[in-house]
This record gives structure tokens, sequence and C-alpha cells, in this order.
């Protein structure tokens, strides 16, 4: 293979270099004060110049306040060319050609390296990053002046005697924040559409050829780096940037630079699509675009891997970290020998690595006598021969809910069979990785497995069983984790199919559509990118909430209910929207009913759809930072609550058991109206519809991400889908697509991005959601048209796991039982509040506190066991005591202030009325030893924002009009929840706009 070392013609300036190894551009902060070249910068580059075809140096700042980083070069004045002639010189005396690249860091640029200046950027929206700071927004003075400054910095370049430029339009600099929709949100020219947004990468394009036409110098080299993507929303996409690269390669161009990790890399924004970047580049590449040679980057340490990256259809390779710490990398690489992939501690000098450069490369420092040692103990490993004693063997792994039992036979050389009791564990969620990893483990005969994501403590606790096992067989677990694996093989199969109905997502929204769907004789596939589904729906508690009056009123008020209902009552109709006001009175009269009963003695539960309505109305009426206000559209609130009980009977008849022997209430929820499931968590739910589905030939394809729909003549009329192994699907629809995919909970860069309510979103925030739910089908409908609302709002879920965020480790009972105190052992706020309320009074009392209870508050905890609670007891997620005092001591509060604090609480619940905080219902005291403490931190839990929909479930235009063909259901919609969604009102929502959704769609061309 030859093509490394063959000479290359770039394109337009007909330049040609003598091989395909550049040096990429990688900054080593060595440069003085004033950005001039140091004489450590010439031996640098000079020192790994001479067998590479081009050296591209580190980006030159081409304006004084557009430094990115300390000790930053710099090509902003005409007194830097004398110092970068010496530069140029002594790449080129070895016989490589000196490229420079050029940048301006845009709102990238610290004021700390720039004189304390402001930055500056297309728009003044700051970066997606601490503590960044809002950017001046430019003027059509400045933009045209910029436009100069890189011009200058060409004619600077050319007479230092550099051969070429590279223009940095990526890392999000100052060019890619004009072609970003996220940082451009300007509307004049320079603005707007993606054809504006391109205006500024091509006038500098543009500028720079002027500049070396002037100096008659056509074999000048202009190249271009480019990001494929960006994370924000909105950001960057790679069919945007292919829009661009087109539009560049038309105006005439020598090479593109992609800007990545690894050459190989797929998607950053849609991670589960695993086609790399550069295969996609080449499917969607224009005749302009193919003219136009392209260098890959990242990853390429051997000869092996570039030969590899040009494989994958990259003309040239780029090197970075291979040159840092192999100065005569090319010289290796192009005469086959190993190259060095890290640096002794003690080769700094030989490597004349500056020391800046050298501090931030500790990941490529290493101890060799020590890592002699690692490599060579992996290789007496990988030697060792495979013998077991043959039997059976039951070992454990420890899972979400303790010990794994996994019995595994053997025979004298192979692992024969693997059986996991998952009986214990977590249903729905770590299903597959039950399935996947023992026959993966049993296909390979190694231990060297990837755990499964969204079940990743349960693919551990599978391979620790295992491995486990294998030890008490007298075999080597060691050896087997070190053993290789099969290659994975990347599918390039395109699936066509037509089917009446897609729905994406296979949580309880999905799966109430698609069975609806199937119910009005429709075919269906459900589209889920995990593994198993369940989204969100087999993590929640169970609870759903509807009015059933008559069910309801078998069962006796709480102390502190008509208390409640008396001050709802006592509301000022001024307060009330004018759309809710006729459902309010009525509510009114009811209760003025309900009281007269109350009167006489009789103190039953009450409840009402007009209750459950203007509590969910409420519940979510909420005011931004910006001091804009909220609530539930009406038609949408009216529809949920009005036909919530229908949803019930529905999920009745497909033969859920639901627990009528209480009326449940979840945190945050206002009141007693949940029914619940027998069945712990929310397993019962997807089990139950995933069966019926199956059986009435409905097809769920796991493992799937939907990419964007396909749209002919203004109507959705498919979807485009690719499966984790490759395998691309192209589903034609005949009625219709379902958005069920959920919120964006697990996607905390797009929490920041969106959140207006809380004061902040911390970087190290933890959810309670599923690691699917990110968003996608929301960016997925915005593609499509539709308008997003509410989406600055953010639900947090007060009862968190402080370590995990998990919603259902503790003791989690009745909100009746809540009994919350502080640090200084005092309660601080209503129990039974709503979710954002009691979030934001545990950030006020230091953020974690202490759910407190006793023996009796202890029998009422849902969805646990008495092994997992002595499991967490053990853990130190519950805390145990057997008196008031001793469980003080252990949580680090003041004695004396508990004791009086419990005193103070069950001289309330014995007076059924609470003067501190006017608790909305009291139930147990906390009087029964022993004595329970489970510290609770706020975690991210529901996002009340998404797609736009109607109450037909149909998603919306930005003009208000619907897009045929697409509908939605469950969190991935915004409009019913408003600034706050009540406890127990999530599933009733998928469920009952689940089931509109899916009976539409079927009705659809019917």
């Amino acid at each position: 293979m030859t093509k490394l070392i063959e000479e290359i013609t770039l394109g337009l300036s007909k330049a040609t270099l003598k091989n395909r190894i550049v040096m990429a551009p990688m900054t080593i902060q060595s440069a003085f004060f004033d950005g001039g070249v140091t004489q450590e910068m010439v031996d640098y580059y000079a020192s790994r110049s001479g067998d590479a075809g081009a050296i591209i140096v580190e980006s030159a700042f081409v304006e004084n306040y557009g430094r990115a980083f300390p000790g930053a070069l710099g090509i902003n004045h005409d007194s830097k060319i004398a110092g970068l002639e010496k530069l140029a010189t002594a790449i080129k005396a070895k016989g490589s050609k000196a490229i420079l690249q050029i940048y301006h860091a845009g709102r990238m640029a610290n004021g700390e390296f720039n004189g304390g200046h402001q930055p500056i950027s297309a728009s003044p929206v700051a970066a997606l990053r601490d503590n960044a700071e809002t950017p001046l927004e430019m003027t059509e003075e400045q933009i045209v002046g910029m436009i100069d400054h890189f011009g200058d910095a060409v004619n600077r370049a050319i007479l230092a005697g550099f051969d070429g430029v590279e223009i940095h339009g990526a890392n999000t600099y100052l060019i890619q924040q004009f072609f970003s929709p996220h940082s451009n949100r300007r509307t004049d020219k320079w603005g707007g559409d993606i054809e504006k947004r391109t205006t500024f990468p091509l006038a500098i394009l543009e500028k720079a050829k002027q500049v070396a036409t002037s100096h008659q110098m056509p074999g000048f080299i202009i190249g271009y780096r480019f990001s494929p993507e960006e994370i924000e929303e909105p950001g960057i996409r790679f069919e945007e940037t292919m829009f661009l690269l087109d539009k560049l390669a038309q105006s005439g161009l020598d090479y593109f630079h992609f800007s990545m990790g690894n050459y190989a890399r797929n998607s950053i924004v849609n991670p589960e699509d695993k086609e790399p970047l550069i295969r996609k580049f080449h499917a969607l590449k224009s005749e302009d675009v193919a003219k136009v040679p392209v260098i890959g980057v990242g990853g390429i340490a051997q000869r092996q891997d570039a030969d590899t990256a040009l494989e994958y259809g990259y003309d040239m390779v780029s090197i970075g970290k291979g040159f840092l710490v192999e100065p005569t990398w090319a010289k290796k690489a192009i005469n086959d020998e190993v190259c060095a992939e890290f640096a002794d501690i003690a080769q700094q000098q030989a490597l004349m690595i500056p020391t800046p450069l050298w501090e931030i490369m500790d990941y490529m420092i290493i101890d060799s006598a020590a890592e002699a040692l690692k490599h060579q103990r992996i290789k007496e490993l990988q030697s060792v021969e495979i013998k077991f004693e043959p039997g059976e063997y039951t070992a454990y792994g420890y899972g979400h809910n303790g010990q794994l039992p996994v019995t595994v036979s053997f025979s004298e050389d192979r692992i024969l069979d693997i059986a996991v009791d998952s009986s214990k564990e977590s249903d729905g969620i770590a299903n597959p990785a039950f399935e996947r990893i023992p026959q993966q483990i049993l296909d390979g005969q190694t231990l060297n497995i990837d755990v499964i994501s969204g079940a990743t403590v349960s693919s551990q606790a599978v391979l620790d069983g295992v491995s486990n096992a294998v030890d008490l067989a007298g075999g080597n677990s060691e050896a087997l984790r070190c053993k290789a694996r099969e290659a994975v093989e990347w599918s390039t199969e395109v699936i066509e199919d037509t089917v009446d109905v897609v729905v994406v997502g296979g949580g309880g929204a999905g799966l109430s559509a698609a069975l609806t769907a199937l119910d009005n004789h429709q075919s269906v596939i459900v589209l889920e990118k995990f593994p198993a589904i369940g989204g969100n729906t087999v993590r929640t508690g169970g609870w759903v909430n509807a009015a059933e009056p008559k069910w309801q009123k078998a069962f006796p008020a709480l102390a502190g209910e008509a208390d409640y209902l008396k001050a709802l009552a006592d509301t000022p109709e001024s307060e009330i929207a004018p759309e809710y006001l006729a459902d309010f009175r009525m509510l009114k009269d009811q209760l003025a009913n309900y009281f007269l009963d109350v009167d006489a003695g009789n103190h039953y539960l009450f409840d009402s759809t007009e209750l459950h309505l203007i509590q969910t109305y409420l519940g979510g009426k909420r005011t931004n930072l910006d001091g804009e206000s909220t609530y539930g559209q009406y038609d949408l609130v009216h529809t949920l609550t009005s036909r919530a009980m229908e949803s019930i009977d529905w999920l009745t008849e497909k033969g859920i058991d639901f627990n009528r022997g209480m009326v449940d209430i979840a945190v945050g929820a206002l009141w007693r109206r949940a029914h619940k499931p027998n069945r712990p968590k929310g397993v019962e739910f997807v089990e139950k519809l995933q069966k019926h589905i199956v059986a009435q030939g409905g097809r769920i394809i796991t493992d799937t991400r939907a990419d964007d729909l396909i749209i002919e003549n203004g109507q959705v009329v498919g979807i485009n889908a690719t499966h984790s192994n490759g395998t691309k699907y192209k589903l034609t629809t005949k009625q219709g697509v379902v958005m069920a995919s959920g919120g964006f909970g697990a996607n905390t860069k797009m929490l920041q991005k969106y959140n207006n309510y809380w004061n902040e979103i911390a970087d190290d925030i933890k959810t309670t959601n599923s690691p699917a739910l990110v968003g996608d089908g929301i960016a997925i409908g915005e593609n499509a048209g539709a308008e997003l609302v509410g989406m600055e709002y953010i639900q947090l879920m007060p009862i968190g796991d402080p370590k995990s965020g998990a919603l259902l480790t503790g003791l989690i009972v009745p909100p009746e039982n809540f009994v919350f105190v502080n640090q200084q052992g005092k309660r601080f706020v209503n129990e039974c509040e709503s979710r954002d309320v009691l979030s934001n009074s545990f950030f006020d009392n230091g953020g974690v506190i202490y759910m407190i209870a006793d023996e009796e508050i202890r029998k009422t905890a849902a969805n646990t066991t008495d092994e997992t609670i002595e499991r967490e007891i053990e853990e130190g997620i519950i805390i145990k005591a057997d008196t008031i005092e001793e469980l003080a001591q252990k949580i680090n509060v003041p004695t004396a202030e508990l004791s009086e604090t419990i005193r103070l609480y069950n001289s309330y619940v014995d007076n059924g009325r609470d003067p501190e905080f006017q608790k909305g219902a009291l139930g147990l005291k906390v009087e029964q030893a022993p004595f329970y403490a489970t510290p609770r931190k706020p975690s991210v839990h529901h996002t009340m924002g998404g797609l736009k929909i109607d109450i037909d479930a149909r998603v919306l235009n930005k003009q208000g009009a619907p897009i045929p063909g697409l509908y939605a259901a469950g969190e991935v919609t915004g409009g019913i929840h408003a600034g706050n969604r009540l406890g127990g009102n999530a599933l009733i929502d998928i469920f009952t706009y689940g089931r509109i959704a899916g009976q539409n769609v079927s009705m659809r061309n019917s």
C-alpha cells in the first residue's frame, strides 16, 4: 500500500505535496506576550519538519483582541512578520511546505488574555460553557473590518514566506460562529437563513484569494478547517456543513480539513448513529466538493491508522499527538516503523517541547517502567490457557437491588451456559443486560464485553457474577477480561418498508398510541432507540391521576385536606384566567355542598374533574426569570382531566391490575387521586401494552434511532431511522408518524440552553430520567417546522437520591407522611407543596435535606421491599437509629432541635392542623421506634416544554396550523403542564394523549 507516500496535487492552486502526511495545527502556547514568535517555537516546528508533506502551524490571531488562550501566536501586525519569517524558513529548509492557520476567537475570546476587552461575535449570544461572557454584536463596519483583518493576515503570511494559509472555520471560533444558528441570530445580510450565514466565511475566502492574486502567487495554498457539527440547539448539523462546503468549493480552494477527535468519528448530535461522518461526507458531497481534497485527523497513531483513514475516503491525514511525542513521525510512518505513542517523563528537552505544552500533556506522559510492566502483564494474560473444573457454579454480582445470582456451567475449556436470576432487579429497564450480556460472553468466550446503554449497573452485575463464577471454577477471570472479542461488523443495508403508522418511542405514550392504532386495524411499527422499551415509564412510581369521585368517596378525608379546599375556594377570581372561570365557579359550588357534608360529620375524600383541572392549571401557573407568566392551555388541560378516567378504564381493559384498596398520591400531586398498580413501579404498564401490541401484529424495533421525517408536498409521509449496527430504515407511512420520544431531562446542555426558570442548572446535576431522553424527537419535529412551547420550564424532583439522582431509593412514603428537616434539624416547608416549591426550599436549606420516618411510616413506603430497605440501610442510603436523639447524631443535626421538631409535628397531627407551614394533609405521627432518615436532593425529573399540539394530538407549525401526518404525545409535547407538572399527571398525560394520537392518526385518511 503506497498511497500515503504518494504525491498529491491540491485544488485551486495546483500546488503539490510530496506525500499525504501533514502535521496538524496544535497550539503550544509558547509565543511572546504580544503573539510574537519565540525561538522555542522555531526549534519545535523545525524538529518536526522535513518528511511531512506540510506543517500546518498553530492558529494565529488576526486581530489583537482575538486570542482564545494564553501564549497564542499572532499575525495581527506587520511587526510579527520578521518572527514568522524565521518560523517559515525553518520549516521549509527541512523540505516541508509551511502553512499558517489564521483565526479570530470571537465569543470564545477570554478577556483575561485580551486586555479585559469584551468578546465580539455575530450576535450577543454567550457560548455554552462555564462563566461564558455575552459577546458584543458586531456592527456592519466591524464585520467588513474583520474581513480586512483576515486579508491583512494572508498578506503577512505571504511576506513571511509561508506557502499557504488555513482559514480556521472550526472549534466554535468566529468564522464558525457566523455560520452557526446558535451564535448567529442576525436578520441582515450576515445572518438569518443558511444561505446568509455562509456570507462571512465566503467573504473571508474571497479576500484571501484576492490577496494571493495581488501578489501574483498562483501556487499559494488556501485551505479551510471546519467542525462538522455542533451539540448546541439550534446548532450546525452535518447536512448544513455540506451546504457550506459546497459554497466554498464553488468559490474555489485547495483543501478541506475536518476538525474531529477521531477520523472515524460518528455524529456527536446523534451518537446512536454509528456511521462515520467521512462516509456521510462522501454520500452527500456535490460535484464541486468532490474536486477538493479532504484531510482527516484524530486517532492516527501508527502507519496502519493512516492507511485506514485513507481507505475511509480521506485524501490526506493530519497528525497531531503523534508528532508531539515522535518528532520523526512522518519518517517512521513512511518506513512503516512503529511510532511512539507516549513520552517518557524525562524526554521534554529531547523532544523540544515547550514547558506550557508539556504541562498540558499529562495524558501522553508515562512512566515507561510502570507501563512496560502493565503491557507485559496483559501479554501474559492473553497467553494463559483457559481451563475450568467442569460443573455448575453460582456466584453473585451487585445490581440495583442487592445481590444478583448468576449460575454458570463449564466444560473443561468453555463456558457452556449462563443463567441470571433477575427476579429482584429493575423490571423492564435491565432486561437487555440479562439477555444480551450472557449471550455475548458465550459467543465470544470472553469477559471483554461492553455494558449496555441504560442498564450499566445491571450489565456490570452480570459481568461480575460470571467473573466470580469463573474463579470458582478454577479459571482465570482476569485473563478472560483481556481476551480479544470479535469486531462488530458495520452494516450498509438499507431496509425500505411501508406501514400505516410509525410510532417513535417505546414508552407509555408510544405504546398507547401504537396499541390504539392496532385496535383501529392499522399496521404499526414502533421505533425505540434503546435496547429495551419502556423509556421513563418503567422508572416511575406508577401513580396515574384521575378523578373518580364515586371510588374516592369511600375513603376518609385526612386532617388538613378540608382546610386546603377551603383556601382553594377562597382564591380570588381575579387570579383565575378567564377561560378557567366557569370551571372554577362550578368547583366552588361543588365544594360548598361538600363543606355542608363535612359540617354534618361526613368526612370523606372529595374529588371532581373540575378540581383536577383547576389544580393542574394553578399548579402549572408560573413566572420565568424574565417576569413572563405562563399557564396550561385550557383545551389541552380540559381534555386531559375530563378524559382521564377513560384512560384508567382502557388500561384496566388491557389488563392493568390497579390497587383499589387505597387512593394514592405522588410527590407534588396536591391531591389524593392516583390509581396505582399493585405491581411496583411502572413496568406493569409497559409489559401489558407490549404483550397486546405483539399479539396484534405490531412490530417493535429496538436499538433504532429516528433520524428525520420524510416530507413530501408539506406532508409527513414517513421517517428515516438507523439501527445501532448501521442498518438504515426508510419507513413510508400511509397515515402518519406519532412522535412519543420523551423530553430532554438527560441532556444537561439542552437543559442549560433553554432553562429560564431556575437560577442555575449545574453541570453535575443528576436526573431521574432514562439516558435516552435527550430531546432528539423535539429536534426532529422542529426541523419539520413544528412550533416549540414552554421549553424554559424544567421540573426538578425534590426527593432525588443525592448520589444517583434516582427517584425510587430510600423510604418514599405518601406526602401526608413526609417530614422534611434541614441540616439544623428543623422543618422548613409544607411537605405537600408542588415540586418546584419543594425543590427551591431544599436549595434554600443547603440542597440536601432529610426525610424522617418511624417504623409505622416505613410500612407505607412505596416501590420497595423489606430486603431492599435493609440493603439500603447497609449502604447508607437510609440511616436507622433506635431513638430520635441517636438519629440526630447519625445525620449530624442538633439533637435538641430535631427532638423539638418531631414533638411539634406530632402535636400538629393530633390537632389536625399545621400552624407553622399549613401542610395540606397530615398522616401518621413519628413516634414508633426504630427511626429513619433518608437524605434527599433535587434532580431533573421532567421537561414541560416541547412540540406544540392541539387536542387531537396534531403537531402544529409556527403559524398554528397542523403539520399533516405528524402527531405527538407525552413529554415530547408542551403546553399542558406549563411551568410545573403535578405529580401523577405525567402518566395520565402519556396514556390519554397517546390514545388520542393513535386514534386520530388511524382516522386521518379514512
